[in-house]
């Protein structure tokens, strides 16, 4: 399944082997820092000096010396015109959809699922296809459970190219799979109260909770990952019931009921509560606190956990905050905040468990930018192509937009935002 990409690794492989220094440009979040992670172990083994800087796109400069080699990861397949003047040999690992034609001034290697029969958006990640290159380089199954981080990050399934990383994690002793809940590991009580993935909505709600605790009889101090098999199955009965009251999208259920993985090596086992610790380090601009934790560097758990605490209750307080401020289009739902902390935690727990039925276009107005997040489910993603819609209305009103269909962002002047949110309501109008 992942034969064409590998065709493609070995060619990157070729890339590194005749670079004397490697300069490596990647995403900030979940899937951006564990590919990076994967990178940078790999190219370490190899005994590869290097270089990591995390970007929040392309539309950050790209700074290099010629005879260096550029590593673009998770990025760079939706900048065919950015790539085309980098003068250096150039490796993308990328896995959003390829847009126009690169012409390279030198060497390319374009690493990317959609280039190889794949689903970037659901079946392979920019982690899972820096694991592939990692492999090109020598043998990093280790890494796999590093690879599934960043698929669960980008809440992709796992099928396809993921499905093929996570048995070679199984079978090589990384990753184990159980039945159970995938929830964060903790008291029951607070694991509930503060969880966004699913988004139970009892933040702020203690009796709301409490009742809740009291109806299926389980203690709430007791340790979620200590519950028992019938334990498990009430809470599980009554996790579904409150996602279908509060309006969440059917699809977030089969993600959290079923398998639970746990990684066998890594600092943190609970794959769920890595990712999202990966996760809010880079939402937080302590993208080297994520990366250190990929790496298994202990030293640096206890501040990514702080991280990871601190930065949930502020995204649990900036929903209660801008939930009923998300105003209805003709086919859109819309949200346009100032000086948020955030916008894509905020438009993805929104988008799937509060506003499921229309895509939702979250925009922040911060430092004199404006940064959209477009968020949309599954089902909505049969009809409606939310990276095509952000590509095409942000270049409408002089910005750049892309993405994956499920979600897309995109970077545009404060003035345009109304003229903007018009143009993607008339795009997904016409797309549905």
């Amino acid at each position: 399944m992942l034969d064409l990409l590998k065709v493609q690794a070995k060619k990157a492989a070729e890339l590194v082997e005749k670079s004397s220094f490697v300069r490596v440009f990647t995403h900030f979040d979940a899937d951006g820092i564990s590919a990076g992670a994967i990178i940078a172990k790999s190219l370490l083994r190899f005994g590869k000096p290097f270089h990591v800087r995390f970007l929040k796109g392309l539309n950050q400069k790209v700074e290099y010396d010629s005879d260096e080699l550029v590593i673009l990861a998770d990025m760079g397949s939706g900048y065919p015109d950015v790539v085309s003047q980098i003068d250096a040999d150039v490796i993308i690992i990328d896995h959003h959809t390829v847009v126009g034609k690169i012409e390279p001034m030198r060497n390319l290697a374009h690493i990317n699922p959609h280039l190889a029969g794949l689903d970037g958006t659901y079946e392979l990640s920019a982690s899972g296809t820096a694991y592939v290159f990692a492999n090109a380089l020598g043998n990093n199954v280790d890494l796999s459970p590093i690879a599934i981080v960043g698929a669960i990050g980008d809440k992709q399934k796992l099928i396809g190219g993921n499905a093929e990383i996570l048995k070679e994690g199984v079978v090589n002793g990384f990753i184990e799979e159980k039945n159970g809940l995938n929830l964060y590991s903790g008291k029951l009580r607070e694991v509930l109260m503060y969880s966004l993935e699913p988004f139970l909505d009892f933040y702020g709600k203690e009796n709301e909770l409490d009742e809740f605790l009291s109806k299926i009889k389980i203690d709430g101090d007791k340790e979620i990952d200590e519950l028992s098999k019938e334990e498990t199955s009430t809470l599980a009965n009554a996790i579904v019931l409150r996602l279908l009251k509060i309006g969440a999208y059917e699809g977030v259920i089969d993600e959290f009921v079923g398998k639970r993985l746990i990684f066998k090596k890594e600092l943190i086992s609970n794959a769920v509560m890595m990712t999202d610790v990966v996760n809010y380090c880079g939402r937080a601009a302590e993208m080297s606190i994520g990366l250190a934790v990929c790496l298994r560097d202990k030293n640096y758990l206890e501040k990514a956990l702080e991280i990871w605490r601190k930065f949930r209750i502020e995204i649990l307080e900036q929903i209660q905050q801008w939930r009923n401020e998300v105003k209805e289009g003709f086919c859109i739902r819309y949200l346009v905040m100032e000086n948020a902390p955030s916008t894509s935690p905020i438009a993805s727990t929104l988008s799937r468990y509060i506003y499921s039925d229309k895509p939702l276009i979250v925009v922040n107005v911060k430092n004199g930018k404006a940064k959209v997040s477009a968020r949309s489910t599954t089902k909505i993603a049969e009809k409606i192509d939310l990276a095509e819609v952000m590509r095409l209305a942000a270049e409408k009103v002089g910005g750049r937009g892309g993405g994956h269909k499920v979600a897309a962002g995109a970077n545009i002047n404060p003035e345009s935002v109304e003229e903007f949110l018009k143009e993607v309501d008339r795009l997904c109008c016409m797309q549905s």
